[in-house]
């Protein structure tokens, strides 16, 4: 009875759904109402339930990370919020966005020093040429 709500969406960290999906999928697994989410959050019943129905915008990243709170998930469970944090990675770093498009659009090999930094997966891969660190905090964020 005390475990953690083992449901399709929570066995796997990362919802693979849009925000509106994502959202009322943990809300009717927690058996939670607007209102009682509205209470948790401090948010209106009546601005959850828009953005369950995708009629507003997905919140900024401080609002999903309240709700996230709530509904007993990181903000990174949401696909929105993971989004964001790519984009900003790759916003501060044009070589690093230049090479991924070559990868993933014109289906090019990977690069030695990208696949080392994700074969470092974040744990340091500083070298000494002043890259590594920055190309392994880029992809393993």
């Amino acid at each position: 009875m005390g475990a953690m709500h083992t449901t399709p969406i929570t066995r796997n960290r990362f919802s693979q759904e849009r925000f509106p999906v994502a959202l009322k999928g943990l809300m009717d697994e927690r058996r939670l109402s607007y209102r009682q989410l509205a209470y948790k959050t401090k948010l209106s019943a009546g601005y959850l339930n828009h953005l369950t129905k995708g009629t507003r915008t997905v919140p900024a990243d401080p609002v999903i990370a309240v709700i996230a709170e709530a509904l007993h998930v990181e903000p990174d469970f949401f696909l929105e919020y993971r989004l964001r944090q790519v984009a900003g990675v790759l916003d501060g770093s044009p070589a690093l966005a230049d090479k991924l498009y070559a990868i993933l659009l014109r289906r090019q090999p990977v690069p030695e020093d990208i696949a080392e930094a994700l074969r470092a997966g974040g744990n340091g891969g500083n070298r000494g040429n002043g890259h590594g660190s920055r190309a392994t905090a880029a992809v393993g964020f």
